[in-house]
């Protein structure tokens, strides 16, 4: 039965994508969101733990420390996640100034959307594609670490004008918060349920698992359409100006990372974790430090760029099977019979 949910809800995860986009849309148009700002928050970061924890419970952690060797995708991933991001936005705002007006702040807020730490979203993204959980799991921790001296240093050298600052603190509880915190409840749920149910048993409980995380998906979909929807209707303008430099960066980050992970001899399951770790980006963090500074419009891009980063990266997840054949993935051929037997 979990097998066939997860199955279901993979299949048709676009549809409840598009649904969750839709509904939250229409529901923060007729509600005012404001006044209720911290109840939000609270609830997001229980939505995100709600995605992280099922699949921390299928985290082996016996392979993290193996992980730690994987010296090519981790560099990689932290060369494409910290240091490409601000130079390609930097290129690509300018660019679109070639078409519509972009302003100094505008432009900032475009490249603090993409230099942030990748997204805690990382890790139930690569769950989902039957990725490498272990090396996307050490990528966001260490993401998150070095984005404590690498983001403030962007900034400056984007914006030394604005004398931008952050809070250490801010990415040290992000990381504690959703990162830590459902690793140890994943852990002792794991070691439980193996004590209790056995090997066997625990594997049929793992569709459950992700399928859990999937509706922690639709749900934050949910929320961030119902939270932005009065600020994508106010502003139209600025939206479509972030619009093409934004998509633009997240085609040339996915197609460059699949073509070439694949010309140097990246195994499939290790480019699931570069990826979604690369791309992904924390776009709290980023409308946190915008707000910090008091700067609005700086703060757009960050609170548009979850649109546009939700919509690619689950197109990607839509892609896996075919991206599985790209690599020429074994596994490809055990997933298809599995699911030709259940239907």
């Amino acid at each position: 039965m979990s097998h066939r949910l997860k199955v279901h809800l993979d299949r048709f995860l676009p549809l409840y994508v598009i649904s969750g986009m839709l509904l939250g849309y229409l529901i923060g148009m007729h509600i005012d969101v404001k006044p209720h700002k911290e109840m939000f928050k609270t609830l997001n970061m229980i939505v995100v733990i709600s995605m992280i924890y099922p699949m921390m419970i299928n985290l082996r952690v016996d392979e993290l420390k193996d992980s730690l060797k994987l010296w090519k995708p981790i560099s990689i991933a932290l060369v494409m996640g910290l240091v490409v991001p601000p130079i390609l936005m930097y290129l690509l705002a300018k660019f679109a100034g070639l078409f519509f007006p972009v302003s100094s702040q505008l432009s900032l807020g475009l490249i603090l959307a993409v230099v942030v730490p990748c997204s805690s979203m990382a890790i139930a993204y690569t769950g989902f594609v039957d990725g490498n959980l272990e090396l996307a799991t050490i990528l966001v921790v260490i993401s998150f670490t070095l984005a404590i001296g690498v983001v403030p240093l962007w900034l400056k050298v984007f914006a030394s004008a604005y004398h931008l600052s952050i809070s250490a603190w801010l990415l040290v509880k992000t990381i504690l918060i959703v990162i830590f915190i459902p690793l140890g409840a994943g852990i002792l749920t794991r070691y439980f349920l193996l004590k209790k149910l056995g090997t066997k048993g625990f594997s049929k409980l793992k569709p459950l698992f992700s399928s859990i995380s999937l509706f922690g998906m639709y749900t934050m979909v949910t929320l961030i359409f119902m939270e932005k929807a009065k600020l994508i209707a106010s502003k139209p303008s600025v939206v479509l100006m972030v619009f093409l430099p934004l998509l633009m960066y997240y085609v040339i980050e996915l197609a460059f990372l699949t073509f070439f992970d694949k010309l140097i001899g990246v195994s499939y399951k290790d480019h699931m974790a570069i990826t979604f770790t690369s791309v992904g980006k924390n776009q709290g963090t980023a409308m946190a430090i915008a707000m910090a500074a008091g700067m609005g419009v700086m703060a757009i891009p960050a609170a548009v760029t979850p649109i546009f980063q939700i919509a690619m990266l689950v197109g990607y997840v839509k892609l896996a099977k075919f991206i599985k054949r790209y690599y020429g993935c074994e596994c490809l051929k055990k997933l298809e019979e599995e699911l030709e037997k259940l239907r």
